[in-house]
């Protein structure tokens, strides 16, 4: 059973990610299991972001298609 992570803050902006491999998780963190899919290189909207194991600070695609790690996207 996974623990929840942190709280997650809403927010809404806009990130850049400049790499093709970039893991979507179901959840905050690397302790979630990744659903399959890569972001590819693009620009993307975050809509919550949380603290999780792995990264520095998680964000919520605004897709629904999981979290991505902020350590790998640049805000724009």
């Amino acid at each position: 059973m996974q623990s929840k992570a942190s709280a997650e803050k809403k927010v809404n902006y806009r990130v850049c990610v400049t790499i093709k491999n970039l893991n979507v998780r179901k959840g905050p963190g690397t302790n979630y299991d990744k659903n399959g899919k890569y972001t590819g290189i693009g620009v993307f909207t975050i809509v919550a972001e949380s603290e999780g194991e792995g990264a520095t600070k998680w964000g919520k695609l605004k897709s629904n298609a999981g979290w991505i790690s902020l350590d790998f996207a640049k805000r724009i």
